[in-house]
């Protein structure tokens, strides 16, 4: 009986020792357990706040590549626009300066048709320097070839219109000059500044000056054969005298349609090129 009890009494104490064990076995286990909950909460709550601060990341990255695309998108319509100005600022500079190259043509054109026009001038001033000698005086002026002669030498005195013969042989080398170049037209210009007139048909010095250029005209037509319709009489009584002694100018006719007929055909040959 004794023996039972104390072998009950040891079991007891026995499995008494075995439960403590255990029991601080597991309170161990249980103590490391909410260790490791501590530090795995920490590391979540470390996790979630990398979490967060990576998503404010990337969504601030979005918003930055959102940027990037509405930049990009301006980039490229301002490209657009920009190449689109260029090329019409090219093909406007291309037309000024077609535009220039035409107009550089007219200029060489018209500066061309000048040099030819004064070289024919001064070819005429020559054949009529040549056949004069110095009976007259011969000059360019304001585009013209002028032989000025005095009236005291074609009249003889102021107040006459007829041709003084001694005048004659003067406007024959005139009548040569003008019959070897048939192309050249002239006006004849009679200046007078009579103050008394003997001859009491006449009026006045506009009367006078026309008679004048109209005998010198009529002297180089029937005496000389010089074609009437290559000539002009003009009076200017005495507001076109330049001194007290008038004079009769003859003007070779600077043919100014002949000249514009020149440019003109000079700028369509440059255009057929």
């Amino acid at each position: 009986m004794k023996k039972n009890i104390l072998f009950i009494c040891v079991l007891f104490i026995s499995t008494l020792s075995t439960h403590a064990q255990k029991k601080k076995d597991l309170l161990e286990e249980i103590d490391k357990l909410r260790k490791e909950l501590k530090t795995t909460e920490a590391e979540l709550n470390s996790s979630r706040k990398k979490e967060k601060a990576t998503l404010t990341q990337v969504e601030t990255m979005e918003a930055q590549v959102k940027d990037l695309k509405e930049t990009n998108a301006s980039l490229l319509t301002n490209m657009s626009s920009f190449t689109e100005l260029s090329n019409q600022k090219a093909k406007n500079l291309e037309t000024s300066l077609k535009s220039l190259q035409e107009k550089d043509k007219q200029i060489k054109t018209i500066n061309d048709a000048i040099s030819k026009t004064d070289s024919t001038k001064l070819a005429t001033l020559t054949v009529f320097k040549n056949a004069l000698g110095g009976e007259a005086n011969i000059a360019v002026q304001n585009g013209a070839v002028l032989i000025t002669l005095a009236n005291t030498m074609l009249f003889g005195n102021d107040d006459n219109y007829v041709i003084d013969d001694k005048a004659k042989g003067t406007i024959e080398k005139i009548a040569k000059a003008l019959n070897a170049k048939p192309d050249l037209k002239i006006i004849v210009e009679g200046n007078s500044n009579a103050i008394n007139f003997k001859n009491k048909s006449i009026k006045d010095n506009w009367d006078l000056s026309t008679k004048q250029a109209a005998s010198v005209v009529r002297t180089l037509q029937n005496d000389f054969k010089v074609d009437p319709k290559r000539m002009n009489v003009l009076g200017k009584s005495e507001y076109g005298s330049q001194s007290i002694e008038t004079a009769t100018r003859i003007i070779i006719d600077p043919k100014f349609d002949k000249f514009y007929n020149l440019v003109k055909n000079n700028m369509k040959n440059e255009a057929k090129k």
